[in-house]
């Protein structure tokens, strides 16, 4: 009887160990605001979640601007619940971002079975900008281009927003944002020295998408939906 219950003891401890894990990786795709984040605001449908205190001041026109841009698009519908979460690019995000630390922002899909949840590297306000070891780019066009990412998968439903090329399905929202990591002539410049950089997929998926739309008239709508047919 001593014996059993030995044995038993461990495996409580195991399964305690298995539900904390659990619990945590719950929090990284469903709820990150748990992993104290203790400073938020409000700005229309939007929560910003923050490691830091928000300047309202600031944070207000960087998001004008993310929204101004969104809104361009055809198929723009206003935001319901978004979460935007806003890291100094440490453990929170590197948790967060599991395979995808070096990006300068993500959504996951998973995210939108609870809300809309979008979630920022090295980010400065006052300064509109978000950075990686790869790059900075603005802020303002980064949250732009996550909440293209929501909006596509809206649009054509979750399985085919992710089951998109990569050039349409990175190159639209960085059509949208108007701006990339990389200018065309710093791209010219990493090609010239035969340099790779990770960001010129996405410099050359924009522009393939810019060429997209200017062949069929501007559809946004036939260019998603043809895109999700090629790869039934």
């Amino acid at each position: 009887m001593t014996e059993t219950k030995r044995n038993v003891r461990p495996l409580r401890w195991a399964n305690r160990v298995i539900g904390i894990v659990g619990l945590l990786f719950g929090c990284c795709f469903a709820a990150p605001q748990l992993l104290a984040f203790p400073y938020y605001a409000d700005i229309g449908e939007t929560r910003i979640y923050s490691e830091t205190p928000l300047n309202l001041a600031s944070l207000r026109p960087v998001m004008a601007r993310a929204e101004a841009r969104v809104a361009t698009s055809p198929i723009f519908k206003e935001p319901v619940g978004t979460r935007i979460f806003l890291t100094n690019g440490g453990w929170r995000w590197r948790l967060l971002a599991l395979t995808t630390g070096d990006a300068v922002g993500f959504t996951r899909p998973v995210s939108d079975l609870v809300s809309d949840a979008v979630i920022l590297n090295r980010s400065n306000i006052g300064r509109d900008t978000v950075s990686s070891r790869y790059g900075t780019r603005s802020l303002s066009g980064v949250i732009a281009h996550e909440r293209t990412h929501i909006m596509m998968r809206h649009h054509l439903g979750l399985v085919a927003g992710v089951s998109l090329p990569f050039w349409v399905r990175e190159g639209y929202p960085e059509y949208v944002a108007g701006e990339g990591t990389l200018t065309e002539d710093e791209v010219a410049v990493l090609r010239a020295r035969g340099e790779e950089h990770p960001s010129i997929a996405y410099f050359e998926a924009r522009r393939r998408v810019e060429a997209a739309l200017a062949a069929n008239g501007g559809n946004v709508d036939a260019l998603l939906r043809n895109e999700q047919a090629m790869v039934r």
